[in-house]
């Protein structure tokens, strides 16, 4: 039998909540799957929400700080099955969602993963050969493999879908994202507006932190270094010709045309502009911020 876990936070939104029970409770029914939702919101009405679910309804305290590695090692202690679903309370799969995956897991894939869609009429929209953004918000996992590799590293406290990635790829496994996408009800990520554009920016500035402690670890994959190498020519560009000649500013247009090329408009393209340059923006603070992670790892772990 194949486990599907939904995490519930204090921060949830009760009728997305329920959409989603909803919709995951008839898949499961179908397919002969048991759902846990692991529920350390604290909240009455999220529990009353649960209730009218036939589910294994888990509470637990809540999280004094925001940990979504940890979050996820709790979950997964749950689970008694080899492969496990795990959704977000706000995130619906498609009726050829959760088959998709579980058959991709019996191929011998250990983590894959669904891209997120927007609007409905997304859902099966094939992903870019370069959109490679792993998440756990809509997935599959062999447990056995995540236990062999001693769980989710919980220094990675909100990135810890890409710790995965790129650990199981570091140990060889197969990970890949299914066909087809989730619906994400939650649009903040979706940059649509000036808004969570600016609101993605300013998270973009203390998320290299993650990237860079990657890369201390040895865990660094080409494709998370693609979108400094991108964005950073915005930076290089100018700084060049100021040693050069102003001519070297024509390399915008190159850039500028891969841009607009990549997110098929230009209302898309200048929303993902800012947080592609706060990513860059914040490197110099992620990389202080992993050496001094790194050093303190160590001097841990020489006094054990």
């Amino acid at each position: 039998m194949v486990e599907i876990i939904i995490p519930v936070g204090p921060g949830d939104r009760a009728d997305w909540l329920d959409s989603v029970l909803k919709k995951v409770s008839a898949l499961a029914n179908s397919l002969n799957y048991k759902i846990i939702v692991y529920d350390n919101s604290e909240r009455e009405d999220l529990a009353k929400v649960i209730s009218q679910y036939s589910v294994n309804h888990v509470t637990a305290k809540r999280f004094k700080k925001v940990n979504m590695a940890k979050l996820r090692n709790e979950m997964l202690k749950l689970a008694n099955e080899s492969y496990v679903v795990m959704l977000d309370s706000d995130v619906i799969p498609s009726e050829k969602a959760l088959p998709r995956m579980i058959e991709n897991l019996k191929n011998g894939v250990t983590f894959t993963w669904m891209h997120y869609a927007y609007d409905e009429k997304e859902i099966e929209v094939d992903s870019d050969s370069l959109e490679e953004n792993p998440n756990l918000g809509c997935s599959a996992l062999n447990l056995d493999v995540i236990k062999r590799v001693g769980y989710f590293d919980e220094r990675y406290e909100r990135d810890e879908d890409v710790w995965l990635y790129a650990k199981l790829k570091k140990e060889g496994y197969i990970v890949k994202p299914t066909k087809g996408r989730c619906l994400h009800l939650n649009k903040v990520h979706a940059r649509e507006n000036l808004m969570s554009s600016l609101k993605e920016a300013r998270r973009n500035l203390w998320r290299s932190k993650y990237d860079m402690m990657l890369v201390l670890d040895g865990l660094t994959q080409f494709q998370m270094l693609t979108g400094y190498t991108y964005y950073g020519s915005y930076y290089v560009i100018p700084i060049i010709s100021l040693f050069t000649s102003p001519l070297i500013l024509f390399l915008y247009l190159p850039v500028i045309a891969f841009g607009l090329k990549y997110y098929k408009s230009p209302k898309k393209y200048l929303l993902n502009l800012l947080p592609g340059l706060s990513l860059v923006l914040g490197l110099p603070y992620g990389l202080a911020y992993a050496v001094v992670n790194k050093s303190l790892k160590k001097k841990y772990n020489g006094y054990k």
